[in-house]
């Protein structure tokens, strides 16, 4: 009797052409079940299921959507996850996610007006900017690779089967009790024998229900995998490919877990590599002295004795039966529970051991599978502990391109790691490295490897001495959208914060051809770059800035610029200062000072923006546009500026620098010193926590007593007060209310927990001791004080009879009472 069964195979997953949804693609098939549980395809229809996103935007957290949808989406396998967060990434662009208009700054002729306080763009009169789409992500790009690596790890299983079937015969599915009683002879050579035509079977994915079915089959193998792995490596060759044909699919690994193959699995790795160890260590041959062996003989300049053959041989199977080991355990660790265990069977020491050995397919399964594991801190700390990155830098550069491109998508993950990031430089992989810049297919993964390698400031020199900054200025007028390369962008911004690196970046007529290119395309990460250059020391790369400042300013006042492009500008002018440039006129031509006004307004615009605002300012101040900032207000809205950002150490230390600068000229400093209470705020600037602030205030004061007397008076005074207000407190204090405290305790300590005094031997006052003038007491006083303060205060009795210690040296007399402990 045929029995009819429905069964839905999942198919690809994609974007909708046109709407915020994903698309399932899944087959229903009809399936006839015969009498003799043969199974046929009788019906096929093909089916799709939309799953709209339609609260999609910039702020949607993509991951855990992604995770959500799998979660719902029966058709969807968890490990699918990753492909619809890439989809979702994708719509999420196509959508205009990243793009968000604000409000700004409006001119409404009276210069002084500005928008809604929640702007978070700024513009120029009559236009509102907008946000840059976002960067193109290469997580795409990255699952190709990784799907291009996965199936040549299926070729290179395939052929060890191959290999390893030659010596069987072809095998039957009707025959397969047969194979199974050969499981139970006494002969290794039988159960040898029955394991490779049952691994036969299992290579074809028609036999799997039937074989799966079978009451015993599945315990037997595991069975003999635990009995006789210690005897023969064919059989666990055998055994172990059947249980990785069966991992290859997701759902059968709860069967291979529940039969304890994966402990089973780590059990023979650590045998099969103590074997290895025991061998070198008895004999000193190693694999890798065997391949070179085996190499050398196949270029025919060496002769091969009959034992490196038979060792070579051992040494391949060796090879084949950890690779299909380290395979099945990859397919299982799709389970973060399995793989936990498996980290803590020492599965990251067991594959960092097989980078010892030669054979390219092991160690391309070997770093593929690190990489996944790598993502955990404690399987990188152990990592470390084994010296991973000394065993991978020997394989960069190398010529399997396969290997290669694994090996440095390991490192970057591992790049992460401060200290694995030290040891890449110490094993000279920055060298290396840039080398492959050259190479299109190694391009993102190496530029990513030395972004991070360039975030250590004590590395960023060592980019000098190698042909880095000549190869990313060459990418960088290359690109044509800098966005889709942010790897790059990331590792010039990088390195142009070493001032031997913008010069380098500034050689020749580099520096011309790049801004001249961050003008053509308005692209906010070009100025980026030009934007850390202006931030060095360096007066030559400012001065080379010279000739394009005023387009510059023309490009921070257009309609158009994106809010983006706008603070990188901005930021750029804001490093600028060129003593011997025409200020003035810039500021006269383009109404400059004015346009900037209205951005300094608190809460016009973003701190970011308003920061930049202020450290413009403090540039264009000279002699000639000194009279100019009075009259647009910008001395005032600074002031006011300074006390809405009294909590900010950056801004403050921002403006301080600006009124550094106002107080050189006389307009400015009329402006500040008359009409407002600066010498106030930089009084109190001086007890500031930080150095730098007390620092720029200190100079600020110093200016106005060089050039107001009146003021230097004042300032004096003020400057007295505020460095001993804790004195002056003690000194108006009543000397009743003074005794009073020093008789609660002998010393107690005042309310505010600053000023301890004692009758004894004088105050503390923070962390100073002021100690008593014996010369302003008469001998009486002296020759009455109680050390140790006598039993009514808690001290010694008798130590003012005598003054004898307690280890029995006599007494004090009055001179040494004096000298005090002069004459320790």
């Amino acid at each position: 009797m045929t029995e009819l069964k429905k069964k839905i195979k999942p198919g690809a997953i994609e974007a909708h052409p046109d709407e915020l949804a994903v698309v399932v693609h899944y087959e229903v098939q009809e399936i006839a079940v015969g009498g003799d549980g043969e199974q046929n395809v009788v019906k096929r229809e093909a089916a799709t299921k939309k799953i709209s996103v339609k609260s999609l935007n910039d702020k949607t957290n993509v991951p855990m959507l992604a995770k959500e949808i799998q979660e719902k989406c029966k058709l969807i396998h968890p490990s699918k996850v990753g492909h619809v967060e890439d989809i979702l990434y994708g719509l999420q662009q196509r959508s205009g996610g990243g793009r968000s208009p604000g409000p700004s700054p409006m001119h409404n002729g009276g210069g002084g007006e500005h928008a809604n306080g929640h702007a978070h763009s700024p513009a120029s009169p009559g236009g509102s900017p907008h946000r840059a789409p976002p960067p193109r992500s290469f997580r795409q790009a990255d699952k190709q690779e990784a799907e291009e690596v996965r199936v040549h790890q299926q070729m290179q299983a395939s052929h060890i089967f191959k290999a390893q079937m030659k010596q069987y015969d072809q095998a039957y599915l009707n025959k397969l009790e047969e194979y199974i009683e050969d499981l139970y002879e006494e002969e290794m050579a039988k159960k040898v024998r029955a394991t490779g035509m049952i691994a036969q079977l299992f290579r074809k994915t028609e036999n799997f229900e039937e074989l799966l079915q079978h009451d015993t089959l599945v315990q037997t193998l595991a069975r003999m995998m635990r009995e006789d792995m210690k005897k023969s490596i064919d059989l666990c060759i055998n055994v172990v490919s059947v249980f990785f044909s069966i991992s290859n699919f997701s759902q059968f690994h709860p069967l291979v877990m529940d039969n304890q193959i994966g402990a089973l699995t780590m059990d023979l790795i650590d045998l099969e590599i103590k074997r290895t160890e025991h061998r070198a260590a008895e004999e000193g041959i190693s694999p890798a002295m065997v391949a070179q062996k085996a190499l050398d003989a196949s270029t025919g300049t060496v002769q091969l004795s009959d034992r490196e053959k038979k060792l070579l041989a051992l040494i391949q199977k060796q090879d084949r039966l950890l690779y299909l080991c380290f395979y099945m355990l990859l397919n299982l660790a799709e389970d973060v529970g399995v793989e936990k265990k498996m980290k803590k069977k020492n599965v990251v020491v067991y594959l960092v051991k097989m980078l010892d050995r030669s054979n390219v397919e092991l160690l391309i399964l070997g770093t593929t599978f690190l990489k996944k594991l790598s993502i955990y801190k404690e399987n990188k700390e152990k990592m470390a502990e084994c010296r991973i990155v000394e065993k991978l830098a020997k394989f960069v550069p190398v010529r399997n391109d396969v290997l290669l491109m694994s090996v440095l998508r390991l490192l970057h993950n591992l790049s992460f790691d401060v200290q694995l990031r030290d040891d890449m430089v110490r094993c000279g992989l920055i060298p290396k490295c840039v080398e492959l810049m050259g190479v299109p297919r190694f391009q993102p993964v190496v530029l990513g490897l030395l972004y991070h390698i360039s975030m250590e400031d004590k590395y960023k020199s060592m980019f000098t001495y190698t042909d880095c900054i000549p190869r990313v200025y060459e990418m960088l007028t290359r690109v044509q959208d800098l966005r889709n390369t942010p790897e790059l962008i990331a590792l010039a911004v990088n390195l142009t914060t070493n001032p031997r690196n913008a010069e380098a970046m500034c050689e020749g007529d580099r520096f011309d051809k790049l801004i001249r290119r961050g003008f053509q395309t308005c692209d906010e990460l070009a100025f980026k770059v030009l934007r850390n250059m202006a931030q060095t020391d360096s007066p030559s790369i400012k001065r080379r800035f010279g000739p394009y400042i005023e387009q510059m300013v023309t490009l921070l006042k257009a309609p158009d610029i994106t809010a983006e492009l706008f603070v990188e500008v901005l930021g750029a002018l804001a490093n600028l200062y060129i003593p011997e440039f025409d200020f003035l006129g810039l500021a006269r031509k383009h109404n400059l000072l004015e346009f900037l006004a209205r951005y300094s307004q608190p809460g016009a615009v973003d701190d970011d923006i308003l920061l930049e605002v202020v450290m413009f300012v403090g540039v264009l101040c000279n002699e000639g546009t000194a009279p100019l900032l009075v009259q647009s207000g910008l001395v005032n809205v600074l002031f006011v500026l300074m006390g809405e950002k009294k909590e900010d150490d950056e801004f403050v230390l921002q403006i301080a620098f600006a009124f550094n600068k106002f107080l050189m000229y006389d307009e400015t400093r009329e402006a500040l010193l008359n009409h407002t209470q600066v010498v106030f705020y930089l009084i109190d600037l001086l007890q500031d926590k930080n150095k730098e602030v007390q620092r720029v205030a200190d100079q600020c004061l110093d200016i106005v007593m060089d050039t107001d007397e009146e003021w230097a008076v004042r300032i004096r005074n003020l400057k007295f007060e505020a460095f001993n207000q804790e004195w002056l407190e003690v000194v108006a204090t009543p000397p009743e209310q003074l005794m009073g405290r020093a008789q609660q305790g002998g010393g107690a300590q005042y309310d505010n927990g600053e000023v301890e005094y004692g009758a004894d031997d004088g105050y503390t006052i923070g962390e100073q001791r002021v100690v008593n003038d014996f010369e302003d007491y008469d001998e009486s006083a002296v020759n009455n004080m109680h050390y140790g303060g006598g039993e009514e205060y808690g001290g010694q009795p008798g130590y003012d009879q005598g003054y004898a210690d307690e280890y029995g040296q006599g007494a004090y007399d009055e001179d040494e009472l004096r000298r005090g402990y002069g004459g320790m």
